[in-house]
């Protein structure tokens, strides 16, 4: 009997090795995806990245200006965190940790303008075009949001527009919300900019236009 019980055990062993073990892989370890974030950013291929698309930005811009009726409000419509400021000092230190996280951990950081942005900003600002600020910094932020933006060059927006602290909604959603709100006023949104798919997504803007950003991520 103990010898059929051990041939027995040993049949079901040797015939399901694989199922014996997980076949699951584990997900790629965090040191290494942060290695890679680090490379892509400091190699220079993030910025020229960000270039490439400011300058098609600026260049569509000037296409629409050109061809729009004299009659038309034009707006063009900025997110604010990695696409207007970066929060690279910060992210980096934290090991990219989320934008929630980066507020508790650097309350009073000041963040440096993403120049090509910047240059597209001023640039739409100097053909008649109305520049919107739509983010999902909530209002409790709004005087820190100010003197940050204006201290790196931006000026003369014609909104900063901050979700409510009770708004909940996600950002595909107040985002969309907000732009439709823009175009009830009259305006015709040409230009869309961010580096969040959820900063694009639903109604109102004529071309959106998308920055990299393998950082985090908001729905």
């Amino acid at each position: 009997m103990k010898r059929l019980s051990f041939l027995l055990l040993f049949l079901l062993v040797a015939g399901f090795p694989a199922a014996a073990q997980s076949t699951a892989q584990e997900p790629e370890n965090h040191a290494v995806v942060v290695e890679r974030l680090m490379r892509y950013h400091d190699y220079g291929e993030y910025d020229r990245e960000i270039r490439d698309v400011a300058n098609a930005a600026r260049d569509y811009l000037a296409y629409v200006v050109k061809s729009a009726p004299k009659t038309d409000k034009l707006a063009a419509l900025f997110d604010i965190d990695e696409t207007s400021l970066s929060n690279w000092a910060q992210m980096a230190d934290c090991g990219f940790c989320s934008y929630s996280i980066q507020e508790k951990l650097y309350p009073d950081a000041r963040d440096p303008a993403i120049i090509p942005v910047l240059e597209l900003y001023n640039d739409a600002k100097s053909k008649g075009v109305a520049v919107f600020f739509v983010t999902g910094r909530s209002e409790g932020q709004r005087n820190a949001t100010v003197k940050n933006l204006s201290e790196v060059g931006y000026s003369g927006w014609a909104d900063l527009l901050m979700r409510p602290d009770t708004n909940k909604l996600p950002a595909s959603v107040f985002k969309s919300d907000v732009r439709q709100t823009i175009t009830n006023k009259g305006y015709r949104i040409v230009l869309n900019i961010g580096d969040q798919a959820s900063d694009l997504a639903g109604c109102c803007a004529e071309r959106n236009f998308k920055l990299p950003n393998p950082f985090y991520l908001v729905k």
